[in-house]
């Protein structure tokens, strides 16, 4: 049996049976609490079990009998939802072919029952078994966060969820577990989909009441070898099961694309059997192609003001090293070192598609993969690996070093998208932008020509008389504008404070923003919204309202790195040390809320910067 076999049949067979603001005081009391309870060894054990015991609790429930004894009930359709071990309409029958099922969700046999991540940690309102929360009888969902309320309608976190005054309400589908919480965490290298689902509940802006939704959130994983099936199975059990898709059929729903070749990573008879669905839905994707590339033999896969290009989940570490940091600045100064940008045009990476090194003499690659890149990598190291004032090399061991001493840094696509215009960004160099027809992270919503310099592909041999065509005035304004742009361009409310920002202006919130500017001017063009929305235009030039010091509020957002960027506020490890005994893993997939949270439990409870 296929893999994509083997999802749709787990599918099925589920299918029919299937705040405020704290002050500085409150982190640093917070980072010496702990709860006392079982040692973390007997806790762990106890989790690795093929299927928590029964809960001693006796309620009502809209699924058959003895459901909650190893699966969830998710009372508003009645279905009750298993783990990877166990099948059949109330989760009582041991699943024939785990084996195969575990291989296809990244796990061995000896690995898919022991102690795993759970989603949010289960919200402290399940038990984490092997990765899947084992919601306590009455609560459903990826992290038990839904049960009925007092009116009879799904609340959250038994209503004690307060939505953001004024945002957008977004209501995620709660798919079953075979879609999202049965794969293996530590496999899933750009799992954007649930940071996005984690930030939603964190900021307040997920509803439980479609009715009232702006958007309809598709948690559905793209990322693996299995997602042609799940994608096609998903799209028919949300149009079967809830009300929602008809409503506009399917307009205002929104998936997440992690893939290098955004949706073209689906097959093509499958986007052409499926157009009618996936041409309304809108796809958030890395990949901004928007007309063929007679090179690479890209098709167009992104429609401007339709789809997102959204930025990368970048992890790469020792960017809070920055110059733009305003500690590392502070640091600098009182040294009397201060970064000299003395270089003009720095590249290193991966020159040729075959991964060899280009030839020695000639500086060509073989003629393996001319499509790699769309051939700029290979042009540019052809045309100026020897140009004074260049660097441009296959690999250095001062890759950071070398970003913050040069003033343009190239920003190249790969075998797809790329992310160096983030990394560069964040270091302070101007991102130099080359491969026709492809926009970059929230583009064109964002401006990108006042913080980096574009130049058409058959213009690469002329590179350095265009860098030295740009004024000292001009690049200096670029550089200052870079500290804002960045923020726009990475997940800091969820991964950490790069620059000491506060998470404001962050990537998830920018997706946030344009949505909703989206939503309250329908017919504008997206490379209008500057023009049409006095508050778009200040959220874009991070000039919104802060702290009353005007700047970032320095007790919302721990920092990466080992040290403090403020007093009161504990850096990133220490909150995750503070609190580790209770999560159900370090990863940010147990980490109810993102780093925002920092050690506080309660989700309800995280700060918020707009509240």
């Amino acid at each position: 049996m296929s893999w994509v076999s083997s999802i749709l049949l787990a599918g099925l067979v589920l299918a029919v049976a299937s705040p405020e603001i704290r002050g500085k005081g409150y982190y640093s009391s917070r980072l010496n609490w702990r709860q006392r309870g079982r040692p973390l060894r007997r806790r762990l054990a106890e989790e690795a079990a093929v299927a928590a015991p029964p809960f001693p609790i006796a309620i009502n429930t809209s699924c058959l009998p003895g459901c909650n004894i190893k699966g969830v009930c998710n009372e508003e359709l009645a279905r009750c939802h298993c783990p990877r071990h166990f099948m059949g309409p109330s989760c009582s029958d041991v699943a024939p072919n785990i084996a195969e099922i575990c291989a296809n969700y990244g796990f061995t046999l000896s690995q898919c029952r022991k102690a795993s991540p759970c989603f949010n940690s289960c919200n402290q309102r399940g038990r984490c078994v092997a990765g899947i929360c084992h919601c306590q009888p009455g609560y459903w969902g990826m992290d038990c966060s839904l049960s009925w309320g007092p009116d009879g309608k799904v609340q959250l976190l038994e209503g004690k969820y307060v939505p953001r005054k004024d945002g957008l309400k977004i209501y995620v589908y709660e798919l079953p577990p075979n879609l999202t919480s049965w794969f293996n965490i530590r496999r899933l290298d750009r799992p954007l989909h649930l940071l996005f689902w984690q930030r939603l509940m964190s900021a307040g802006l997920r509803t439980a009441d479609g009715n009232e939704a702006d958007y309809y959130f598709i948690p559905v994983n793209t990322r693996t070898e299995l997602a042609p099936g799940m994608v096609e199975w998903t799209i028919s059990y949300i149009q079967t099961n809830y009300p929602w898709w008809s409503k506009d059929l399917g307009h205002r729903h929104l998936i997440i694309h992690t893939g290098d070749m955004g949706l073209h990573d689906l097959p093509s008879e499958m986007r052409v059997r499926l157009n009618s669905s996936f041409s309304n839905i809108t796809w958030m994707t890395h990949w901004g192609i928007h007309r063929y590339h007679p090179v690479a033999k890209w098709y167009p896969a992104h429609r401007p003001g339709k789809d997102v290009v959204i930025p990368v989940m970048v992890t790469t570490q020792g960017l809070h090293l920055s110059p733009m940091n305003p500690r590392v600045a502070a640091i600098a100064a009182r040294r009397k070192r201060h970064t000299q940008r003395t270089g003009t045009f720095f590249f290193a990476g991966r020159i040729c598609g075959d991964r060899k090194p280009p030839e020695e003499v000639t500086g060509a690659c073989s003629p393996t993969r001319p499509d790699y890149s769309g051939g700029v990598r290979q042009l540019v190291y052809l045309h100026h690996r020897n140009t004074t004032g260049f660097k441009v090399v296959p690999g250095t061991k001062t890759y950071l070093q070398d970003i913050s001493t040069h003033k343009f840094c190239l920003a190249p696509l790969g075998g797809g998208h790329g992310k160096r215009q983030i990394l560069v960004s964040f270091m302070g160099c101007v991102p130099v932008l080359i491969g026709d027809g492809v926009l970059q992270p929230f583009e064109p919503e964002i401006d990108w020509s006042k913080f980096s310099v574009s130049v058409p592909e058959k213009d690469i041999p002329d590179l350095p008389r265009i860098l030295n065509n740009v004024s000292s005035e001009t690049l200096e304004d670029m550089q200052k504008r870079l500290k804002c742009a960045a923020q726009h361009m990475f997940y800091s409310s969820s991964l950490g404070a790069i620059l000491g920002e506060d998470g404001r202006y962050d990537a998830f919130e920018t997706i946030i923003e344009i949505l909703r500017v989206r939503k309250e001017h329908p017919d504008v063009p997206p490379e209008n919204y500057v023009d049409v929305d006095e508050r778009f235009r200040k959220f874009i030039d991070c000039d919104l309202a802060s702290s009353s010091a005007g700047g970032p509020d320095p007790n919302v957002l721990c920092n990466q790195g080992p040290d403090r960027q403020y007093k009161g506020m504990p850096t990133c490890g220490e909150c995750q040390r503070s609190v580790a005994d209770q999560r159900t893993g370090g990863t940010f997939f147990s980490w109810a809320g993102g780093l925002v949270c920092c050690s506080e439990l309660d989700i309800t409870k995280c700060p918020r910067v707009w509240v």
